[in-house]
């Protein structure tokens, strides 16, 4: 007796589009669900597919890692997108330009803030639309470069209400920085630019800006909090006040070297995710910790000081608050880096994990980097990582140095 032949091959094409729907709507990463869309007919009727009960909405893209490209591609892009819902891998297809800047910052809606080194200009730029904004044009020049910076809303075309801060150093004293608020888009710039200075005693150095309840706030190095809310002036012009808020030290001594402090907002409130290195500033990342903002009971009057220096005045705040260290993350995932770190919901990515994802952007005022020559410009990519359960793990692929720009995340 002859044997049975072989039954036909199953093809994805005899599937009901409702079942490749369900698969469908369990894949967590939109990139892949567009290119899944382009395998066949019987994927396109599946994305297109009405269900009769709708699912729950999916949540929100996680921020992209814009990693150096290791060959331009035709357009000249020189960034590759590497994609946590995708397992962190790199969606190759996917190319970010313009080439040659450097990043440092972004927000939501593939934004990003670009410094172009030869020609000394900064831009805001939407790398899935190609809008642009110029920043500061004749304020910043070859002598100033901004570091870090924010936006307070999504910039929209003829709407004057959103502002944007950068903290921008001095190549000629990058440890003495100051900051620039200006609105996005604004034809007018004679009074849309307010500078503010931040040295004023109790902290040197600002590492990062983050906007925040009508207001943006900037973290020093010893852990205060400078307040520079935007303000309207009587003739219509752009303003701002502000106010140093000092925090408590720390009764526990920490010997371990702390290679960055990030602010992040969280469930309404403020964090201080602060990043560890064992002894040396070159180790690799080895922990976290992370603090959040407890106000103490004191007098609430505030003096003002005036720094003649540099032109400021300042409103201090005679109640101090404190940074209280949280035990766990509660079920956060957070993404940190310069004007970039956000904060998700574990519970919204099935198989995800609590941690924090963190990029290699190094010394925050390392003047060799940001105003060095061109053979001395290098920014590593090895540092990259998620840190999760108390250890850190390489999660990303290993990139190049780059010679133009650290890493960023790009909000999608």
């Amino acid at each position: 007796m002859a044997a049975a032949p072989p039954p036909a091959p199953c093809s994805w094409a005899d599937l009901a589009a409702d079942h490749l729907y369900e698969v469908l709507a369990r894949v967590p990463c939109p990139v892949d669900r567009h290119r899944a869309r382009l395998v066949c007919r019987a994927w396109r009727a599946a994305a297109a597919f009405d269900p009769p009960a709708k699912p729950p909405p999916l949540p929100r893209a996680l921020p992209w890692l814009l990693l150096p490209a290791p060959y331009p591609d035709p357009d000249g892009a020189t960034r590759a997108v590497c994609c946590v819902l995708s397992g962190c891998r790199v969606h190759h297809h996917l190319a970010v330009t313009p080439p040659g800047a450097r990043c440092f910052g972004s927000h939501n809606g593939a934004w990003l803030f670009l410094h172009f080194r030869d020609t000394a200009s900064h831009l805001l730029v939407n790398v899935r639309t190609g809008v642009v904004h110029h920043c500061l044009p004749g304020v910043l020049g070859n002598k100033l470069v901004a570091l870090a910076a924010a936006l307070s809303s999504l910039p929209r075309e003829g709407d004057a209400r959103c502002v944007a801060a950068a903290i921008v150093a001095n190549v000629e004293a990058p440890r003495q920085p100051s900051v620039l608020l200006w609105r996005v888009g604004a034809q007018r710039l004679r009074g849309a630019v307010q500078s503010v200075g931040v040295r004023v005693g109790l902290g040197v150095d600002v590492e990062d800006i983050v906007y925040h309840r009508r207001a943006f706030h900037l973290l020093t190095r010893d852990g205060h909090i400078v307040v520079c809310k935007p303000t309207v002036l009587q003739n219509g012009d752009l303003g701002a006040d502000q106010a140093l808020r000092p925090f408590l030290p720390s009764a526990r001594r920490d010997h371990r070297f702390v290679r960055a402090r990030y602010l992040v907002v969280s469930r309404g409130e403020l964090l201080m995710v602060v990043r560890f290195t064992p002894q040396r500033p070159n180790q690799p990342t080895n922990e976290f910790k992370v603090f959040r903002v407890i106000e103490q009971q004191n007098s609430g009057d505030k003096a003002h000081i005036d720094n003649a220096e540099d032109g400021g005045n300042f409103a201090v705040q005679y109640q101090w608050s404190s940074w209280s260290e949280l035990d766990t993350l509660g079920g956060r995932m957070l993404f940190v880096g310069h004007g970039c770190s956000r904060s998700h919901e574990v519970d919204q990515y099935p198989g995800f994990k609590a941690g924090i994802y963190f990029l290699d952007d190094g010394d925050f005022y390392d003047a060799a980097v940001i105003f060095g020559d061109a053979n001395v410009r290098q920014y590593p990519f090895s540092d990259n990582g998620r840190w999760s359960e108390g250890h850190v793990q390489r999660c990303f692929p290993r990139s190049d140095p780059s010679d133009h720009s650290a890493p960023v995340w790009l909000l999608p």
